[in-house]
C-alpha cells in the first residue's frame, strides 16, 4: 500500500508538470476547497520538486508534515525537498522518519543510501533503518547492500549479490576485500563490476592499482588507460547535461 502511494504520487506529479503553472494553481485551489485531503499537499509538493522549486516545496511539505504526521509520503517528499535545497541533515532526518512510518518501503532507504555521506550524527539511526528494511524485505538486494556497505559486513554484501548482482555491490565488496588485503578476491569483484558497467571508470582505477602492486604491468597499464578514457567521457557527459538543465521559476501562494 505504501509503495503504491509513493509511486502514484510521483507519477501524477510528472503528468501535471506538463503545464506546471496551471497545475500549481489548480492544486492550491483544491487545498483551499478541501484542506483535509493529504494527497493535494503531497501532489503540490512533488510538482514543485519536479520543477526544482525546492524552497516552495519545503513550505508546502513542512505544512503537510504537521497536518498529516503519519504520512510516509509527506516525510519522503520533504526529505527530497531538503536535499534539493542542500539541507542535508534535514534531508537525512526526513528520510529516517519516512522509513520509520513505512519500514517495508524501498524509497526512504534508497534515498538514505544515496546521501549516506551526510548521515553524520544520525549514522546509527540510518544503519538501523537499513537493518529494519533488510528484515522487513529479506528478498530485497538493496537492503542487504546498504546494510553491508554501511557496516562493512561481507556477508550482507554477498547476500545482496546473490539476490541481484549489481555493479555497485561488486564494487563495494571489492573495496572491502582490498582493505582486508585480499587482492585476488578484490580483483574478481572489480572485474565483475567492470563487465556489468562498462562505462564506469572507478573499477579500472582499482584494477590498475592492484595489478601494479602485483607486478602485472601490462594489465595495470591497460586498466589505467581505460580509466582515463572513461573518466573523460563521464565528465564530458556531465558537462553536457548541466548545460542543458533549465530551471522553471514558479511563484506560489502558501496553502
Amino acid at each position: 500500500m505504501h509503495a503504491a502511494i509513493v509511486l502514484s504520487s510521483w507519477l501524477l506529479a510528472a503528468q501535471l508538470s506538463n503545464d506546471p503553472a496551471r497545475a500549481v494553481s489548480e492544486l492550491q485551489a483544491a487545498i483551499r476547497a478541501n484542506p483535509l485531503v493529504e494527497e493535494n499537499y503531497t501532489q503540490l509538493g512533488n510538482l514543485l520538486l519536479s520543477t526544482q522549486n525546492f524552497r516552495e516545496a519545503i513550505v508546502v511539505l513542512e505544512y503537510a508534515r504537521t497536518k498529516f504526521p503519519a504520512s510516509a509520503q509527506a516525510a519522503l517528499s520533504l526529505g527530497v525537498a531538503y536535499y534539493g535545497a542542500r539541507r542535508f541533515e534535514d534531508a537525512v532526518k526526513g528520510f529516517v522518519e519516512a522509513s520509520k512510518l513505512a519500514p517495508d518501503v524501498e524509497q526512504p532507504v534508497l534515498f538514505l543510501g544515496r546521501i549516506w555521506e551526510h548521515a553524520g550524527e544520525h549514522e546509527a539511526e540510518v544503519v538501523e533503518r537499513f537493518r529494519a528494511y533488510s528484515l522487513a524485505a529479506p528478498r530485497s538486494a538493496l537492503g542487504h547492500f546498504l546494510l553491508g556497505k554501511a557496516t562493512g559486513d561481507e556477508g550482507e554484501l554477498r547476500k545482496s549479490i546473490a539476490l541481484r548482482p549489481t555493479p555497485d555491490a561488486h564494487f563495494e565488496l571489492g573495496q572491502l576485500l582490498e582493505t582486508q588485503g585480499k587482492a585476488a578476491g578484490a580483483i574478481v569483484e572489480f572485474e565483475k563490476c567492470a563487465r556489468l558497467a562498462p562505462k564506469f571508470p572507478a573499477p579500472h582505477f582499482r584494477l590498475f592499482r592492484l595489478y601494479a602492486r602485483l607486478g602485472q604491468k601490462p594489465k595495470a597499464e591497460a586498466h589505467r588507460a581505460l580509466h582515463a578514457k572513461l573518466e573523460a567521457a563521464e565528465k564530458a557527459e556531465a558537462d553536457r547535461r548541466q548545460a542543458a538543465t533549465k530551471h522553471l521559476d514558479l511563484r506560489m501562494e502558501q496553502p
